[in-house]
């Protein structure tokens, strides 16, 4: 019986770490694609205890801005922008300005919480003008 028990834990365990890794690899499409109302010179994102806000939302970004980032959550949260090369991590209650690189490429790119694999959302940068 111990053996059985022990497989099974074995075989569950082996599935979920797929399921994560599955998760995680796959680029992230929002559910809802819709523009928060910020103003563009002053993006704010938010993380919560599972989820950012804007949740599965673009958010505006002019290039060369910065992004404030805020954990209103009790948990510490990663924010990561692979293709900014940003990698943060934000304790509760602390605030960090993400900066924007004043020659980022005008498009849409993803970010995640790399210690929350659920939390993704989609950040619009836009051409400084």
């Amino acid at each position: 019986m111990r053996r059985f028990i022990f497989l099974f834990a074995l075989i569950s365990l082996i599935g979920t770490t797929a399921l994560v890794e599955a998760n995680i690899n796959k680029k992230h499409v929002p559910k809802y694609p819709k523009l928060v109302d910020q103003r563009p010179d002053a993006p704010k994102l938010v993380a919560r205890d599972d989820y950012y806000s804007p949740r599965f939302l673009q958010v505006r970004v002019v290039a060369g801005n910065e992004i404030s980032l805020v954990n209103k959550g009790g948990n510490i949260h990663g924010l990561v922008i692979p293709a900014l090369s940003q990698i943060n991590v934000i304790r509760p209650g602390e605030s960090k300005m993400i900066p924007v690189e004043e020659d980022a490429k005008p498009g849409m790119y993803d970010f995640f919480c790399h210690l929350h694999p659920r939390m993704r959302g989609t950040i619009e940068i836009l051409p400084k003008t």
